[in-house]
């Protein structure tokens, strides 16, 4: 199944993650344009979210990052073992009023518990 950005024009994001410390679950994360639509945009914020995948996918807010294609967050302690994926909602103005979405992406899929990366 494809994924869906639900954007107008199809701006998408390459998302790439890695562990940096599994005992602590830090994950740096990077998004980049995937696309034309994408790489005619300037990002000036973006917003980054934890996705369960299996069942009804739902989205929890991890962090916001200004001004850079790249962060460092720490998955909660609390998280449950399974299948997850980060998105990464891209914005090309600095004013949240309009609520206007750039761009998104979707990582690879990864497993958080025993026998996964975090």
């Amino acid at each position: 199944m494809r994924y869906r950005t639900g954007l107008e024009g199809e701006a998408t994001l390459r998302v790439a993650i890695e562990f940096t410390d599994s005992a602590r679950r830090l994950l740096g994360i990077t998004w980049s344009a995937a696309n034309a639509s994408a790489a005619r945009k300037k990002f000036e914020y973006a917003r980054i979210f934890l996705v369960a995948l299996g069942g009804e996918p739902q989205r929890v807010y991890l962090e916001l990052v200004d001004r850079r294609p790249s962060a460092s967050v720490q998955l909660p302690a609390e998280l449950a073992d399974g299948e997850y994926a980060v998105e990464v909602d891209a914005y090309g103005g600095a004013s949240w009023g309009d609520g206007r979405l750039d761009a998104r992406g979707r990582s690879a899929s990864f497993m958080v518990g025993p026998g996964g990366s975090g």
